[in-house]
């Protein structure tokens, strides 16, 4: 997936002289129509699912079919490449919540964090719900989201907040229950009160 150019060659626009004239490498443009075609897709995905048709995320980034084949060998890795990105953005997340002074809040945030993204992000929904851990290019992904969980918990079990034997990944794996839960009564909207219960049910047991 990576071509081994550096930071520099993928973000800057390079420019060269050709018979005298000024030009734009085509390096520059390719890297820009990949990173458009990334968006387009990701907007279609969030809407439709993953079984949104090609041809829906071509028409969306306003190219042609087979650019998106010129910039993915299948509709498989771009779908691996947009989950990619949003797992990432939650881990981001979830690293600033490691600064937050109330460590039961901070995990809450982050367990809330998760499982509104599957609320309103369809093909993320789908791909959590059934075991996107084991799609290449998503395993390492989930393991540092799940490494980063484990410190929020430890914050919170060394506050006295949650239970002794929750773990990183068990919130993971809690954040899909709490909105397949909501899903299951036929109102995904009820999310947020399936998300109280999964939280009150972190807590420490009553001695």
């Amino acid at each position: 997936m990576f071509d081994g150019s550096t930071e520099h060659d993928r973000v800057v626009t390079f420019r060269a002289t050709v018979a005298g004239e000024e030009v734009v490498d085509v390096r520059a443009d390719a890297v820009r129509n990949r990173e458009s075609l990334v968006r387009a897709a990701g907007s279609v995905l969030a809407e439709s699912g993953l079984d949104v048709p090609v041809a829906a995320i071509a028409d969306r980034a306003g190219v042609a079919k087979g650019t998106v084949f010129r910039h993915f060998a299948s509709k498989d890795e771009l779908v691996v490449t947009v989950v990619a990105g949003l797992i990432d953005d939650l881990a981001v997340r979830a690293e600033a919540l490691l600064a937050e002074p109330d460590a039961l809040s901070a995990l809450r945030a982050f367990v809330a964090a998760g499982v509104e993204l599957q609320a309103r992000d369809l093909a993320f929904c789908q791909m959590a719900a059934t075991a996107e851990q084991q799609v290449p290019g998503l395993t390492d992904r989930r393991r540092r989201l799940e490494q980063i969980a484990d410190l929020l918990v430890r914050r919170a079990q060394d506050a006295g907040a949650v239970r002794a034997d929750l773990t990183g990944r068990d919130v993971v794996g809690l954040m899909t229950a709490a909105y397949q839960g909501a899903c299951a009564t036929g109102d995904p909207s009820r999310w947020p009160y399936f998300l109280s219960l999964l939280v009150d049910g972190l807590r420490p047991e009553a001695p």
